[in-house]
Protein backbone atom coordinates (compact mmCIF):
# COMPACT_ATOMS: atom_id res chain seq x y z
CA UNK A 1 0.00 0.00 0.00
CA UNK A 2 1.07 3.68 -1.13
CA UNK A 3 1.07 6.97 1.11
CA UNK A 4 0.44 10.07 -1.13
CA UNK A 5 -0.91 8.11 -4.33
CA UNK A 6 1.98 9.04 -6.77
CA UNK A 7 5.13 7.27 -4.61
CA UNK A 8 6.03 3.92 -5.55
CA UNK A 9 7.49 3.61 -2.27
CA UNK A 10 6.13 3.72 0.84
CA UNK A 11 6.39 6.29 3.53
CA UNK A 12 7.15 4.85 6.77
CA UNK A 13 5.86 6.90 10.06
CA UNK A 14 8.34 7.00 12.74
CA UNK A 15 7.44 6.22 16.15
CA UNK A 16 10.22 8.62 18.06
CA UNK A 17 11.56 12.28 17.16
CA UNK A 18 13.82 12.58 15.04
CA UNK A 19 17.79 13.04 16.69
CA UNK A 20 21.06 14.51 15.55
CA UNK A 21 23.32 16.75 15.80
CA UNK A 22 23.94 20.01 12.97
CA UNK A 23 27.48 21.59 13.26
CA UNK A 24 27.31 24.59 10.61
CA UNK A 25 30.25 26.31 9.80
CA UNK A 26 29.77 29.54 8.79
CA UNK A 27 32.39 32.53 9.14
CA UNK A 28 31.25 35.50 11.10
CA UNK A 29 32.85 39.33 11.96
CA UNK A 30 33.48 39.56 15.72
CA UNK A 31 32.76 43.58 16.29
CA UNK A 32 34.54 43.38 19.75
CA UNK A 33 35.76 40.62 22.75
CA UNK A 34 36.11 40.93 26.40
CA UNK A 35 37.32 38.52 29.24
CA UNK A 36 33.46 37.55 29.37
CA UNK A 37 32.20 37.17 26.11
CA UNK A 38 31.91 38.69 22.49
CA UNK A 39 29.21 40.69 20.34
CA UNK A 40 29.22 38.98 16.53
CA UNK A 41 27.39 39.80 13.23
CA UNK A 42 25.26 37.11 12.52
CA UNK A 43 22.90 36.55 8.85
CA UNK A 44 21.17 34.38 11.27
CA UNK A 45 18.82 35.77 14.53
CA UNK A 46 20.93 33.15 17.13
CA UNK A 47 17.56 32.42 20.03
CA UNK A 48 18.36 34.28 23.54
CA UNK A 49 19.60 31.95 26.02
CA UNK A 50 20.66 29.33 23.19
CA UNK A 51 24.47 27.53 23.73
CA UNK A 52 26.59 27.59 21.21
CA UNK A 53 30.24 26.28 20.25
CA UNK A 54 32.66 29.22 18.42
CA UNK A 55 35.76 28.38 17.14
CA UNK A 56 37.77 31.83 17.24
CA UNK A 57 41.23 32.41 15.27
CA UNK A 58 43.76 34.81 14.91
CA UNK A 59 46.55 33.51 13.10
CA UNK A 60 48.18 30.93 14.40
CA UNK A 61 46.47 30.83 17.56
CA UNK A 62 42.67 29.56 17.94
CA UNK A 63 40.59 28.56 20.65
CA UNK A 64 37.48 26.51 20.88
CA UNK A 65 34.54 28.06 23.28
CA UNK A 66 31.23 27.62 24.47
CA UNK A 67 29.01 30.41 24.81
CA UNK A 68 25.33 31.72 25.99
CA UNK A 69 23.39 33.83 23.35
CA UNK A 70 22.15 37.23 25.73
CA UNK A 71 20.76 39.57 23.51
CA UNK A 72 20.04 39.85 19.57
CA UNK A 73 19.42 42.88 17.65
CA UNK A 74 19.00 43.58 14.28
CA UNK A 75 21.56 45.55 11.96
CA UNK A 76 21.31 46.72 8.67
CA UNK A 77 24.16 47.12 6.56
CA UNK A 78 24.79 49.09 3.63
CA UNK A 79 26.38 46.68 1.37
CA UNK A 80 24.48 43.37 2.46
CA UNK A 81 20.92 42.48 3.93
CA UNK A 82 19.40 42.45 7.16
CA UNK A 83 22.00 41.23 9.73
CA UNK A 84 22.03 40.75 13.61
CA UNK A 85 24.57 42.06 16.69
CA UNK A 86 24.40 38.74 18.68
CA UNK A 87 25.96 39.22 22.11
CA UNK A 88 27.53 35.90 23.76
CA UNK A 89 28.93 35.76 27.12
CA UNK A 90 31.28 32.86 27.51
CA UNK A 91 31.01 29.45 29.57
CA UNK A 92 33.82 28.00 31.27
CA UNK A 93 36.07 29.37 29.83
CA UNK A 94 39.32 27.12 30.41
CA UNK A 95 42.73 28.87 31.23
CA UNK A 96 44.25 28.67 28.13
CA UNK A 97 41.36 30.17 26.31
CA UNK A 98 41.16 32.55 28.73
CA UNK A 99 44.93 33.09 27.96
CA UNK A 100 44.47 33.67 24.31
CA UNK A 101 41.39 36.06 24.80
CA UNK A 102 43.63 38.13 26.93
CA UNK A 103 46.69 38.52 24.95
CA UNK A 104 43.85 39.26 21.92
CA UNK A 105 42.58 42.04 24.36
CA UNK A 106 45.93 43.33 24.92
CA UNK A 107 47.07 43.99 21.22
CA UNK A 108 49.53 41.01 21.00
CA UNK A 109 48.20 40.25 17.63
CA UNK A 110 44.86 40.78 15.78
CA UNK A 111 40.96 41.12 16.35
CA UNK A 112 40.20 37.55 16.07
CA UNK A 113 37.46 36.29 13.73
CA UNK A 114 34.78 33.76 14.71
CA UNK A 115 34.18 30.33 12.46
CA UNK A 116 31.57 28.12 13.63
CA UNK A 117 28.00 27.66 15.27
Amino acid sequence: MTLGGRRSVPRLATVSEPRGILDALEPLSVRSLSPDGLRIESPHPLEAGSIHEFQLFDGAASVRVRAAVRHVSPLRLSSAGRYFLVDLAFLDLDARSSVVVEQWLKGQSAQPTRKGV
